[in-house]
Formats: C-alpha cells, sequence, structure tokens
C-alpha cells in the first residue's frame, strides 16, 4: 500500500519551490539577528571543535606509536591528552550553549508566526469563514503550527549545526590528507542525488499528511458540534462510517509520509558505510606503503564516521524540513488570504454619528449565488426605530449585514451620517455599532467580562448598571459568584433566555449610535421576551435602531415597519397602517397570530 502511493506521488506534478516558504520562514529567525548571531557562534565554535577531535586523537595514536619507537616513557602523550579533554570540555559547553541560545530565538520566531497568523485570521471577513471549515482552519493553526515549531525549535539547530559539521570535517580532512578527502567526499554526488530523488516525493507527501489532519479535524468538528442531532436522527453510526472513511485516508497518508521518511535512512547509512570501507581499505593501503602514518589513517576514519553521519543528518533533516514547508505553505497561505471587506487607502476615521442609514440602490448576492437584494432604497433617520419584516431569506439578515460591513454591497451603497461606508475605517464605524443576534456567543470567563467585551474601561459600577437596563440583574446576582461567576465556553451552563440578556447588556454597555437586533427574541421564551421589551424601550431612546423580527407582537412601538419580499422593500408603514392596508405584513401577522 505504502508503495504504491509512493509511486502515484511520484507521477504527480512536482512541489512548489521550496526556497520562498523557506526564506519567509527564515526571516523570522532574522528578526532576531542579534541572538542569533551570538548563537551561531557557538554553532561554529562546536563544528570547528569537532573537526579539531579527529586529528588530535590522531596526535594521540602517532605520539604513542612514536614513544613506543623510541623507547619512551608515556610522559610524551601529556600534551595531546590534555588537549582531547579540553576539547571535548569545550564541545560539552557549545552544544550546551547553542542548543540554549538556537532553542530561545526558535521560540520567539515561533511566537512572531503566532501572532501574525493569528492577526490574519482577525481581519479575515466574515465571508471567509462561511466558506470554510472550521476543522481546516484549525488544523493550519495547530498542526501545521506545530510543523513549524518543530523546526524552529530543532530542525533549525540541527540543520545548521550539521551543515557547518560537515563542511568543518571536510577542511579538516583536506588539512590532514587530502587524497584520503578526495576519496571520501566521491560519494557525496551519490547521497546528494538519492536525497534530491527522495525530496521529490516527500514534500508532497508531507503536505497530503498535513491536508487529510485538516480533512479529519473538520469532521470531528462539524460531528461534535451536532451530536444531539445526529443522536436525535439515529445517525451515529453512519456518522462513524463516514468518519473511518476519512480517518482511512488520514492514516494511508501518514503511511505514506512514514514510508518516504524510514527509506532516507537505511539508503544513506548503505552508502555511508560502503564509503567508510572503502576509506579504512585504502588509508590501510596507504599506510602499509608508508604514504601516511597510522594516526592519520585513524584520524581519517573518524573523520569519515563523522563526516558520513552529518551528511546522512543533512539528509535525514531534508525530510523533517519538507514537512516543516508542507505546514508552512498552508499557514502563510492562511496569512496571505486577502479579506473581501478591508480599509480603503483613504478611509476615514469617524466619531460618534448620529445615526442616519441610507440604502441607495443597493443589490447584493453572495459569492456566485442568486441576487439577495434588489435595488433597495431605504433612509433611516437618526434616533429612528425600524422594524424589518418578511419571510425566511427574504434578505432581512442581509440588510444588517450590509450596515455592519461583513459585506459590501454588490451594486449601489450604504451610508452612514452622508458617509459611504466603503469611506470609513471599518473600526470606527463598528464603534459605532451594537448587535444582538438571536444565537448569542459568550466567551469563557465571568459574568462581568462577557458584559464588558465592548467597552473594556468600563467600571464595575457601569457594568451592573448595564445589567439593570437589560434586566439581567436578578439571575445574576443567584449565580454562585454573581458577577464573578465564571461561565463555560459560548455560556454553556447558562440557560438561552440568560445567554441573550448577557448579550443585551454588553450591547447596552457599548452604547452604541447604531443598535442592530437581528431576530434576539426568538429563542428565548415569553418572560425573557417582555424583560428585552421592557429594556428596549429605555435603550432605543434617542437611538437609531434595526430591529429584525420575526415576532411580529414585539415591533408594535417600532417608528417604521420594513416589510422585505424577495429581496425588495414591498412595504413600509406603522403596525396599525400596515394591518389597515390588508397586504403582506397583514397576511403574515394574520398567518402567525393563527398559529399562536
Amino acid at each position: 500500500m505504502a508503495r504504491a502511493s509512493l509511486r502515484s506521488l511520484a507521477k504527480k506534478e512536482r512541489p512548489a519551490a521550496a526556497w520562498p516558504t523557506l526564506r519567509r520562514l527564515t526571516r523570522y529567525l532574522s528578526a532576531h539577528r542579534g541572538q542569533l548571531a551570538f548563537a551561531v557562534f557557538w554553532v561554529v565554535f562546536s563544528a570547528a571543535n569537532s573537526s579539531a577531535g579527529p586529528a588530535i586523537i590522531g596526535w594521540v595514536v602517532d605520539t604513542a606509536v612514536a614513544a613506543r619507537d623510541a623507547g619512551r616513557d608515556a610522559g610524551a602523550l601529556t600534551l595531546p591528552v590534555a588537549a582531547l579533554i579540553v576539547s571535548s570540555i569545550a564541545g560539552w559547553w557549545s552544544q550546551r550553549m547553542q542548543i540554549l541560545e538556537l532553542g530561545i530565538v526558535g521560540q520567539k520566531a515561533l511566537y512572531d508566526v503566532r501572532e501574525d497568523v493569528f492577526a490574519a485570521v482577525q481581519r479575515l471577513s466574515v465571508a471567509f469563514f462561511e466558506r470554510t471549515e472550521s476543522g481546516d482552519l484549525m488544523s493550519r493553526l495547530i498542526n501545521d503550527i506545530e510543523q513549524i515549531n518543530r523546526f524552529l525549535a530543532q530542525g533549525f539547530r540541527r540543520v545548521i549545526g550539521a551543515g557547518l559539521g560537515v563542511a568543518a570535517t571536510l577542511t579538516g580532512m583536506l588539512l590532514v590528507d587530502w587524497r584520503l578527502a578526495l576519496a571520501t567526499v566521491a560519494v557525496v554526488p551519490v547521497m546528494i542525488g538519492t536525497t534530491r530523488l527522495f525530496g521529490l516525493v516527500a514534500r508532497r507527501a508531507f503536505r497530503r499528511r498535513q491536508e487529510s489532519i485538516g480533512d479529519v479535524s473538520s469532521t470531528l468538528a462539524e460531528e461534535l458540534a451536532g451530536i444531539k442531532v445526529a443522536q436525535a436522527y439515529v445517525r451515529t453510526g453512519r456518522n462513524r462510517s463516514a468518519f473511518e472513511q476519512r480517518n482511512a485516508l488520514n492514516r494511508d497518508a501518514n503511511v505514506t509520509a512514514s514510508a518516504v521518511s524510514s527509506a532516507f535512512s537505511p539508503a544513506l547509512a548503505v552508502i555511508s558505510a560502503s564509503a567508510t570501507a572503502l576509506i579504512a581499505g585504502l588509508g590501510g593501503f596507504m599506510a602499509a606503503r608508508d604514504l601516511v602514518t597510522i594516526g592519520v589513517v585513524v584520524a581519517f576514519f573518524n573523520y569519515a564516521r563523522s563526516f558520513f553521519n552529518g551528511v546522512t543528518q543533512l539528509s535525514g533533516l531534508y525530510a523533517e524540513t519538507q514537512a516543516a514547508l508542507a505546514g508552512s505553505e498552508r499557514v502563510f497561505a492562511l496569512m496571505d488570504t486577502e479579506s473581501e471587506v478591508t480599509d480603503a487607502p483613504d478611509a476615514v476615521a469617524i466619531g460618534r454619528v448620529t445615526g442616519a442609514v441610507a440604502f441607495e440602490g443597493v443589490s447584493f448576492h453572495y459569492g456566485d449565488g442568486p441576487v439577495v437584494l434588489h435595488d433597495v432604497d431605504l433612509a433611516i433617520e437618526p434616533g429612528e426605530t425600524i422594524a424589518i419584516v418578511g419571510a425566511t431569506g427574504a434578505g432581512k439578515t442581509t440588510l444588517a449585514n450590509l450596515i455592519a460591513r461583513f459585506y459590501d454591497p454588490t451594486e449601489g451603497r450604504v451610508t452612514l451620517d452622508g458617509h459611504d461606508l466603503r469611506e470609513i475605517t471599518l473600526a470606527s464605524l463598528r464603534a459605532n455599532l451594537g448587535v444582538v443576534l438571536q444565537d448569542p456567543f459568550l466567551f469563557s470567563g465571568t459574568v462581568a467580562e462577557n458584559i464588558r467585551y465592548g467597552r473594556l474601561d468600563a467600571s464595575d459600577a457601569e457594568v451592573r448598571a448595564a445589567a439593570d437596563v437589560a434586566r439581567a440583574t436578578d439571575f445574576i446576582e443567584r449565580l454562585p459568584d454573581g458577577f464573578d461567576t465564571r461561565i463555560g465556553e459560548r455560556g454553556s451552563t447558562l440557560s438561552v433566555g440568560q445567554r441573550q440578556l448577557l448579550s443585551f447588556a454588553r450591547a447596552v454597555l457599548a452604547d452604541p449610535a447604531l443598535l442592530i437586533l437581528d431576530e434576539a427574541t426568538s429563542s428565548v421564551d415569553t418572560r425573557t421576551e417582555l424583560l428585552i421589551q421592557q429594556a428596549l424601550s429605555e435603550v432605543l431612546a434617542d437611538r437609531t435602531a434595526l430591529v429584525i423580527a420575526h415576532r411580529l407582537s414585539t415591533i408594535r412601538s417600532a417608528d417604521r415597519i420594513v416589510v422585505i419580499d424577495d429581496g425588495v422593500i414591498a412595504e413600509q408603514g406603522t403596525y396599525a397602517g400596515l394591518l389597515a392596508e390588508d397586504g403582506i405584513f397583514a397576511r403574515l401577522h394574520a398567518a402567525q397570530f393563527a398559529e399562536e
């Protein structure tokens, strides 16, 4: 199975050039060039010291032979043995320093990578997250980053150390005896050719492995999120079968990657062992004819082992580097993803707005989908409460998304206080907005931290005041630690109604000029709905509001009701006026109250 996979991978197109990705990755290391230079100094020192080791051993051997032949005592060995001891201590210390310093530099670089990728994710538009599987995204942020971590924390140090070690060893061999050095180097092209041959396969194998991990992660994330539905519809068995297929693909991808990795070392070990035997034989032949000393042969035997170990290590690290590059490609691709909604070069920051909103000839469609809004013209006056109603899929939420500039219109424009939203910085626009969604999102932390989310400098008194307005104080004080009670992820320890009240308190504390309520009461019970209605009478005073409503009973006090039908504004008017017209709103009203 593994060999078949290797053949299929080898037939595919060659991977993208590695150098641009490698340069970009090492740029994070060079950002800490001062400490990096200090670390590289110890790597160079260690390599030079290692290359001197075999020569010192040869010195010891030749000194011992000369002392024996001359009939002298072992006192002549004092100096070379002392040099060998000093070299060993220096090697230990330099190894320690390079591991420590390069490890620190690697972690600093990884910190920068994580900061950049998180910043890139934060700036991406809502559309990206709607079309991207969360599991694959998490795989890039966790598994692929871990591949980069392995390279920066260990792989880079080992590559530099092994590379400089091979260069220093080669230099030492040339200085000791150039003939044996050339014989040693003669097999290097064979090793390089073998490495490149595997390299053509390795990069694609490791990339496929990372992609399969993302697929498994996506499946797990989706299945865990929908476990209640799966159990309710008795789909757990089918889901297990579907997951088994994806898991099998991941297994095969990992087996293929392991096959690629495992093939490196044995092949290179055979080459290096053959070369070492050649050097030993050639050295023995030359020593027998007094062309070199026995110490030189012993030194070269150690040089050869060190040289081939270094080349083998570099070849093995080549496979690890391919894994890091495969992960880096996916991470950098995420970082390079362009957001559909960005600040224009000449965008201006605005202060507090009055809340005048206008849709001027706005049409919109999501991606390549059908048109959702058709040539919409709508003016909302400052302080006016506008209710948006209509059938499911009519385009109600799309209007709110355009005001918050989660998307830009396909045609036309949306203005705030006369400014095209595309001419306003996103930060200053959204600083004027408060949004309460149908499915409120709460973060892990305390109740107070969740209310303070939209205004971090708010005092405890202001947090409590916002909770009072949102009618949330009563249930908060019944919690074990009141405002300091920690709630689980997504507020899992609270009821839907309690989460909605906290979400509403968060919007109140932010004190926005424009408040968007996207079916904020459709998922709550009648008592919570009544509490929210009482709070709205205070919050909406002198504030522009866009209320998307499913329950028509909640919008009686709206200044104006806008009925959206199939992406166009079909009706506008007051609650009573629209009922009297006996049009779409009246029919929606009659149907809803008949159901109730």
